[in-house]
């Protein structure tokens, strides 16, 4: 760690901070899509269709890794804050269709060059068997969203415009961006010293794709990712359907997962590093796997629903977030590309779990969600036990 633990304390406080503005940004037109369809005067699906567009930028986040990994994690950080903040500010200025497609399309691509570069930062300059702490404080941001920033993002929609929170936005990315400009400290010099004979990004993956390891933990990501968005875009329909509740009582449901998720983040931060950052991965995995087949048995009332969503949304938090911390010390010389791979993987995860959930709820119902779920849920334990099978030291 740097010599100056409070200074470094002070940057993970920035970089959170600055994580749940980019986070907002790019979760917002989930909840709020149609005021934005309104606004804009396009259909409901116009909106919806930017979705994938915003997952889509997780297939570019390793050439920003590259260059992460051969000019230096402060500089990528910067740019990425750079897209965001410009984006933003053009749609709180020009409500246009097109402006808002090219706002989320700099948003999630931003996220994808600022996460990878800031966890290689971390993996840096934190000592392996600390490295969950400070990574499980980052990912607090994620619940953060759900928790502070979507409720206020609303709030301004509600009382001004849709424009109005792409306002804020943009002026706290700007705000971040001169923080992390003057409080991050520089990449070492070790690391700079060697970015002239750093690999191109085809040498990078070539790299990366041959350590086993690295294989497991891609077929891990993208298992994880699709069981998880398979259920996540039909939450809300089982619950409305079943049991006739309202959008506002949906609404609390997702404040409801936001604190599952604070809970998985901290649970990371305060206990992964101790029982062994691949242990805890494959624990909290088994125990998704049987959280989202036990969804069925939950289906009894209303408190047993939301206790198991509570339950599912928890172990997947932190198994996903103490996963990061693992992947951080796979590649050592090449964080950021192995980060963007893992990010990359989990996009495409996400997409086909969002296409597919869709279709499985109409034609099986929540047994088939449950089902695909938990057994992609299980190939990905698969892929990480073959992937880390016979490995021993500091991360089992």
């Amino acid at each position: 760690m740097t010599k100056d633990s409070k200074s470094f304390y002070g940057f993970i406080f920035i970089t959170t901070f600055t994580k749940l503005v980019m986070n907002v940004i790019r979760r917002m037109v989930y909840p709020f899509a149609p005021a934005f369809a309104r606004g804009l005067s396009v259909d409901l699906t116009a909106i919806t269709s930017l979705i994938a567009v915003n997952q889509a930028t997780a297939l570019l986040g390793p050439v920003g890794a590259s260059f992460a990994d051969r000019y230096g994690h402060k500089l990528l950080m910067l740019v990425a804050l750079a897209l965001a903040t410009i984006g933003s500010f053009a749609a709180g200025i020009i409500p246009m269709y097109a402006v808002l497609m090219i706002c989320l399309f700099l948003a999630g691509l931003a996220k994808n060059i600022f996460d990878p570069s800031l966890q290689a930062f971390i993996g840096n300059h934190v000592p392996y068997e600390h490295r969950g702490k400070f990574i499980g404080i980052t990912e607090i941001a994620w619940a953060g969203t759900t928790l502070a920033g979507i409720p206020l993002a609303g709030i301004l929609i509600e009382r001004f415009s849709w424009q109005t929170p792409f306002l804020v936005l943009s002026a706290l990315t700007l705000v971040s961006f001169f923080l992390i400009l003057k409080f991050m400290p520089s990449d070492r010099a070790s690391a700079r010293a060697t970015n002239a004979t750093r690999p191109g990004m085809a040498a990078s993956w070539k790299t990366i794709v041959k350590n086993r390891q690295v294989l497991g933990m891609l077929g891990f990501v993208f298992s994880m990712s699709l069981a998880n968005d398979c259920l996540f875009v039909v939450y809300g329909a089982w619950l409305e359907q079943s049991y006739g509740l309202s959008l506002s009582a949906i609404g609390f449901g997702t404040i409801l997962i936001g604190l599952s998720e604070l809970f998985g983040e901290g649970c990371t931060a305060l206990f992964a590093d101790r029982i062994g950052l691949v242990r805890a991965v494959v624990i909290g995995t088994a125990l998704s796997a049987l959280a989202y087949l036990a969804l069925p048995a939950t289906d009894i009332g209303l408190p047993f629903v939301l206790s198991g969503l509570f339950m599912l949304f928890f172990f997947f938090e932190f198994t996903i977030v103490t996963s990061m911390s693992l992947n951080t010390e796979l590649v050592p010389a090449l964080r950021a590309s192995t980060m963007s791979a893992f990010y990359m993987m989990g996009g495409i995860g996400r997409v086909i779990g969002a296409f597919a959930g869709g279709i499985i709820w109409k034609t099986y119902g929540l047994t088939g969600i449950s089902l695909t779920s938990g057994g992609f849920t299980l190939l990905a334990l698969i892929a990480i036990l073959a992937g880390f099978s016979g490995r021993k030291g500091k991360s089992s």
